[in-house]
């Protein structure tokens, strides 16, 4: 079967990496000016791109996958694992030592040294506060969505068979049992540890299952007709006012329970549209004079990965603040993502692809 490209994902990707590039910059440096009202308020809750991230990787990750696995099944664990293995690792190892060595040794007490290590070199480091964002911060989502792997490779056939529909109910289901029982357990703790234990993979599979969901409905459902783009794009509309509407009044959000529980499936819907939109729009970014953009979503793996470098180098040794803080923060991770792309991360995959 052939393998569709979709090229607008990109322009969601490079949006979710800089968003949170954009938020840490406001919370490291204290930009208390920076707009709290209007479009660009959208950065100061900017941690939201990761949600973002888990819904395109459920759409990206589960339509490879059924693609791969109904072509080849008797193949399928050695080739997806040499692909994903190829496209996470040596960005995320290259990453994690740089920032034991430079930024982050003195975070690190000599006891607790082989303890962070083995747990970010087994994807683990998600499940204790203690490790949880010890290194590099914003690859604790890396774990996540490394465990999100394991549980596609392990229920491929099964996700094959079933109804997109189905799969995605089960998601919010088991979404809302966690997050309502480790609320319940963590009831009273600092809304960090309510962060930790709600975020595990469980709590986040309604925005997995959203996007397995589409996936689901690329592969399986009827042929998109021309007004399916504009229809989702109307969708993301009207959901995502309403989840908006929604969060400002309790923006507060850790400590109303249902909020916590109930609303990132919300949040879900309207990443939902908005993906489906990338998907069945006209595929912009395919466009010559687009590439620069594109180009942004192919490295935003490394902006991710290496925006907390720039923040440090940047706000706390630099001293820089603000706009200067932001443009040189940006400056310097996009420069550093798109060596990385180009001399480790395309390299590997290139090599990965032409050995299969």
């Amino acid at each position: 079967m052939s393998v569709q490209r979709f090229d607008n994902i990109n322009l969601l990707r490079a949006f979710a990496a800089l968003s949170v590039v954009v938020y840490h910059v406001i919370e490291h440096s204290g930009w208390q000016s920076f707009p709290r009202e209007g479009p660009l308020v959208t950065f100061r809750i900017g941690w939201l791109g990761v949600d973002l991230f888990f819904v395109i990787s459920g759409f990206v990750i589960a339509y490879s996958a059924v693609c791969l696995y109904r072509v080849t099944p008797a193949v399928f664990a050695r080739e997806y694992w040499r692909r994903r293995l190829a496209r996470i690792l040596p960005l995320y190892l290259v990453t994690l030592f740089s920032w034991i060595l430079l930024a982050g040794t003195f975070r690190l007490p000599p006891e607790e040294f082989d303890w962070q290590l083995f747990t970010h070199l087994t994807f683990t480091h998600s499940f204790w506060p203690d490790t949880h964002g010890a290194i590099d911060g914003p690859n604790w989502s890396l774990a996540i969505e490394m465990q999100f792997y394991l549980a596609i490779a392990l229920a491929v056939r099964w996700i094959d068979r079933t109804p997109g529909w189905r799969i995605w109910l089960y998601g919010i289901v088991i979404a809302w049992a966690w997050r309502g029982a480790m609320y319940m357990l963590h009831a009273g703790e600092d809304a960090f540890h309510i962060f930790v234990a709600v975020t595990q993979l469980p709590g986040v599979l309604d925005e997995f299952g959203a996007g397995i969901f589409l996936a689901k409905l690329v592969l399986d459902g009827p042929a998109p007709g021309r007004w399916r783009g504009p229809a989702w794009l109307a969708a993301a509309g009207v959901a995502g006012f309403g989840a908006m509407a929604l969060y400002w009044p309790w923006a507060t959000y850790w400590n109303v329970p249902a909020m916590v529980v109930f609303w990132r499936t919300l949040f879900a819907v309207f990443l939902l549209a908005v993906v489906a939109s990338a998907v069945y729009l006209p595929q912009i970014l395919s466009h010559p004079a687009m590439r620069p953009l594109d180009h942004l979503g192919e490295v935003s793996y490394g902006i991710y990965l290496w925006h907390l470098f720039a923040v440090v180098g940047v706000i706390h040794l630099g001293g820089y603040q603000r706009l200067e803080a932001l443009a040189g923060v940006l400056a310097l991770t996009i420069a550093t993502a798109m060596l990385s792309w180009r001399y480790l991360e395309k390299p590997i995959m290139d090599r990965a692809r032409r050995r299969g």
